[in-house]
């Protein structure tokens, strides 16, 4: 670790100077951190856009240090030599939004007004306390209940555990979902099951016959649990750290839970667009081509029943050539020429019925 010191001056110089990005890295601090100090002793910095203006040379306005009592103190900043490693990038979120001032991880000792959902919860669990018939998965199909499993001597720790965490999801645009008696946190659109518990012990003892018995021993250590059961992640209290301090990492698990169902549902909408679009493609197409065969039998069709109309009309003639005209093969011919007309799809049929039948009509 090394310790830079700053006059107020020398860092409102260095923040007008550059950008918060570029002094940040220069100094090895994150412009969180840069942010909270020139607050703290009231050093302007630079309207968004400030930068951008500069580069293109166009005229910026400057805003000058105010006058402060004790102007002349020193502003300590401590800044790692090494860049910070991580584990995993849920780590490095975790970090990242640890450094966020308007999220506060820190669990109080005390709280005076719980959130409704907690305040919920800590009246439903206490009636659970008094009652020895009632379970609590009978409770929570009912009632909008956290999962909070601790004898009461644990319940005030888990229930301001729990009241940190829903307002630091609520702070970064998440939320407590109820469903089917399970607990889940939404953040983009997606949920992630929780579970808050005291941790048993399992003792696996012998009897004077041999035979293996197990036993659940309570201990004193709280367990949380994230995501379904054939992918959960659990944080457990330990020697040297307590449940309470993995709260960014709890945090960030689940931010990057959702994040990756809510990219996952995304793609899977945007490939089924594609097929619906592909389907709605290959049934029109498929809609083409029936018409057409359909307007191409009706034209075989209609190409015979013109063939044999004009071959009727054909014999009429030659019967009209060869024999000799009588009444009855009048009437039969004129019975004939209508019967060609029938079938002959370029004339009306109905209109040639009703010219046939016009004086019967009348």
């Amino acid at each position: 670790m090394k310790e830079k010191t700053f006059s107020r001056a020398e860092l409102y110089d260095l923040v007008w100077g550059q950008s918060l990005n570029k002094l940040s890295e220069q100094l090895n601090v994150t412009p969180q951190l840069l942010k909270d100090f020139c607050k703290e002793y009231n050093i302007p910095l630079p309207n968004r856009g400030y930068w951008t203006q500069v580069r293109f040379n166009k005229q910026v306005v400057k805003v000058p240090l105010p006058k402060m009592e004790n102007g002349h103190i020193k502003i300590n900043l401590i800044s790692d030599v090494t860049p910070k490693k991580f584990k995993t990038d849920y780590h490095k979120r975790a970090y990242e939004l640890e450094q966020q001032s308007n999220l506060h991880f820190q669990v109080p000792k005390r709280i005076a007004k719980y959130h409704p959902t907690v305040r919920n919860s800590k009246k439903l669990l206490e009636q659970l306390d008094e009652s020895e018939d009632i379970r609590f998965w009978e409770v929570s199909q009912e009632h909008e209940v956290l999962p909070i499993h601790t004898d009461p001597k644990m319940r005030s720790r888990a229930l301001r555990f729990m009241n940190t965490l829903i307002l630091v999801i609520e702070a970064i645009n998440g939320n407590i979902v109820f469903e089917y008696g399970r607990c889940h946190i939404q953040l983009f659109g997606q949920k992630t099951e929780i579970n808050l518990r005291q941790k048993y012990h399992r003792i696996r003892e012998k009897d004077k016959s041999g035979w293996n018995r197990e036993s659940w021993q309570k201990s004193d250590k709280l367990e949380f649990q994230a995501g379904p059961s054939f992918r959960q992640k659990n944080w457990i209290d330990k020697k040297t750290i307590c449940l309470e301090e993995y709260l960014p990492q709890i945090v960030a698990w689940i931010e990057k839970d959702c994040k990756y169902w809510h990219d996952v549902r995304a793609e899977q909408a945007i490939e089924s667009n594609k097929r619906a679009l592909l389907e709605q493609k290959e049934k029109a197409i498929k809609e083409v081509k029936e018409q057409e065969m359909t307007k191409f039998k009706t034209l075989l069709v209609n190409t015979k029943r013109f063939e044999k109309a004009n071959a009727i009309r054909e014999y009429i003639k030659t019967m009209e050539e060869r024999n000799t005209m009588d009444d009855e093969t009048k009437a039969y011919l004129k019975w004939a020429r209508l019967k060609a007309d029938w079938i002959d799809p370029l004339i009306d049929i109905e209109d040639n019925i009703l010219g046939q039948y016009k004086d019967v009509i009348n």
